[in-house]
């Protein structure tokens, strides 16, 4: 599979907070699948000769590494048993302290409230949420970009100039 940016890359847009390296080369592959699904491997023969579009692409990937890495971390803090708790709809919720109690040295945990929790904590225990998720990232930053033949990134229809062969 195409990788369409180099850890370098990722590594110079996202910095001091940028993954590892080995994080970085599985996440990247799943990127990278995701993107070809959504654009029906349009990239793979025809990836963006326009500067701009290119860079676009790129930094699509590395938003879905991100995304992705921010939701393997939160899996991580909830198997652990930290930072989340489950709510009354069954929903699993970002945690914080309600109230700390010296003598006997107990903290209280309450799930935070919708405006207080993050979107990672808002599609951590639905999957479906997830894929939307990654979905949506990829409309954001590909919508009406085109291919090296002038064809939206998006589009599903027929290509243009290439006939399916049904076998």
């Amino acid at each position: 599979m195409a990788s369409y940016v180099t850890y370098d890359y990722y590594k110079s847009i996202y910095g001091e907070d940028a993954i590892s390296e080995p994080d970085f080369n599985r996440l990247s592959w799943e990127a990278c699948r995701r993107i070809d699904t959504l654009t029906l491997n349009k990239l793979k023969f025809a990836f963006p000769t326009n500067e701009d579009d290119a860079e676009t692409v790129r930094r699509c990937v590395c938003k879905l590494i991100e995304i992705s890495a921010q939701i393997e971390a939160a899996n991580k803090r909830v198997s652990e048993g930290q930072g989340y708790i489950t709510d009354e709809s069954g929903a699993l919720r970002g945690k914080v302290v309600s109230s700390v109690s010296s003598g006997s040295e107990s903290i209280s945990y309450t799930a935070k409230t919708e405006g207080g929790s993050t979107l990672i904590d808002a599609v951590l225990s639905d999957k479906a949420a997830q894929d939307r998720l990654y979905r949506d990232t990829v409309r954001e930053y590909l919508s009406f970009i085109p291919d090296a033949n002038g064809v939206n990134l998006l589009y599903a229809g027929a290509y243009p100039g290439k006939r399916e062969v049904w076998k």
